[in-house]
């Protein structure tokens, strides 16, 4: 009769044990999918407007707490010293931005600055994709 108690305790502690397990590991899974999953659109995004890997500089990559998703924070090597760009991805969507900057807090990854106008956008060496 004893055998079948601590058996029984066992059981239940396994159960419990692997109830707390299993939706740890999926939360972990679907953060780290989904972190990868915005960084291959943001890369594919560059890409499209003729960027290489080789010309970002000083790239920062961060969870956007604020409005969810992911950002990409670069200076791109052949942009203005003052210039830097910003890609936010959410929902399976990236869009495009770009700051005016001081240089110095550009290289210290100080990201903020004013964001460009469309106008201002649009005379970038690399415009925002349409």
């Amino acid at each position: 009769m004893v055998k079948f108690r601590r058996e029984g305790r066992l059981n239940k502690k396994l159960i419990i044990l692997i109830s707390i397990l299993i939706p740890i590991v999926l939360v972990t899974v679907y953060i780290l999918f989904t972190k990868e999953q915005a960084k291959k659109s943001i890369y594919n995004y560059i890409s499209k407007q003729g960027i290489t890997e080789k010309q970002l500089k000083y790239v920062d990559f961060k969870k956007d707490y604020k409005r969810g998703g992911y950002n990409l924070f670069t200076y791109v090597n052949d942009e203005k010293e003052n210039i830097h760009y910003v890609y936010h991805y959410q929902d399976g969507k990236v869009t495009f931005s770009a700051y005016l900057n001081d240089p110095d807090y550009i290289k210290e990854k100080a990201w903020g600055g004013n964001r460009l106008t469309a106008e201002e956008l649009s005379m970038l060496k690399h415009p925002p994709l349409k």
